[in-house]
């Protein structure tokens, strides 16, 4: 079998890259334009070559033909992988939807024009019907990878098979990943997500519903989607705000280790706001070992 070469565009703090790195994959370049988050990636992968720039203009596809050329020149099957922003195609934006298109259409449009080995693109779940006809897609769990948090995703792509190694009866929770909050009488988790449809329990009556008011999930269960904001741990009896998860139980959450390095970004909001963005490493990594050559 090759070696596999990835090119990991709209990279941000690396999470893609590291599943890679865990699959055996040498990541041979590393995209994006927040500064920041590339500092955090080099940070923690030192050997992967970064570079700062704009992504979606088709005079950056040669740039990236070279790559792909220069790597399966020297005998590597080469990955291409991105992550289009997805503000704009989530259910909880308001904005209108087609503003997160045009990066989304550049990437498939690179992967045209580029022919990599094999491909995968990561964004919401919203993105798949808006895909051009014949794309192939899938939606992939995280907890499906054994990960504690139900995290979904619509992966794109061609030439792998993401298999995965957990069910809904083995799914980790929260527990299971962070034990020591059993001590700390922690019970809910804060699923940051007030005003979403049906996304959790209300305390109030115990059922799933929506609307107004917080709603929680149960720490025996896997933890919601991490996003840019920290989530709340509450009591059982009387649900209220008792503290945040730390920067170090929230990259466990979202399956990195918890000593994955963080300092280079300045601000905890920033700490949060990339790992909320970051693709699970465990989902990656399941990309690229399912890699058919």
């Amino acid at each position: 079998m090759k070696p596999i070469a990835v090119i990991d565009l709209f990279c941000g703090m690396g999470g893609f890259s590291q599943g890679a790195i865990e699959a055996g994959a040498k990541v041979v370049l590393a995209v994006d334009l927040w500064e920041e988050s590339l500092k955090v990636h080099y940070h923690n992968h030192p050997g992967t070559p970064i570079k700062r720039m704009t992504l979606g203009t088709k005079n950056q596809f040669s740039i990236f033909m070279r790559e792909v050329e220069k790597w399966r020149k020297m005998g590597y099957h080469v990955h291409i992988h991105g992550s289009p922003p997805c503000q704009a195609l989530s259910n909880a934006s308001s904005r209108d939807p087609s503003e997160g298109m045009p990066l989304v259409i550049w990437f498939l449009d690179l992967v045209k024009f580029t022919k990599p080995d094999s491909w995968s693109m990561e964004n919401v779940v919203p993105m798949r019907k808006r895909l051009p006809e014949g794309t192939p897609s899938v939606v992939l769990n995280s907890a499906d990878y054994g990960v504690a948090q139900t995290r979904r995703r619509c992966i794109a792509g061609e030439g792998w098979e993401a298999i995965p190694t957990h069910n809904k009866e083995t799914w980790l929770s929260v527990i299971d990943a962070l034990p020591h909050l059993k001590d700390e009488l922690f019970s809910h988790m804060d699923s940051g997500r007030a005003d979403a449809k049906t996304t959790g329990i209300n305390p109030k009556t115990g059922k799933k519903e929506g609307g107004s008011g917080k709603l929680y999930r149960e720490l025996n269960n896997p933890s919601y989607t991490i996003m840019s904001n920290p989530r709340k741990l509450v009591h059982e009896t009387k649900p209220k705000k008792i503290r945040s998860l730390t920067i170090e139980e929230t990259l466990i959450l979202q399956g990195f280790d918890p000593k994955y390095d963080m300092t280079q970004a300045r601000t905890q909001k920033n700490r949060w706001t990339m790992i909320g963005n970051a693709v699970v490493p465990a989902v990656a990594k399941a990309i690229i070992g399912g890699i058919k050559q």
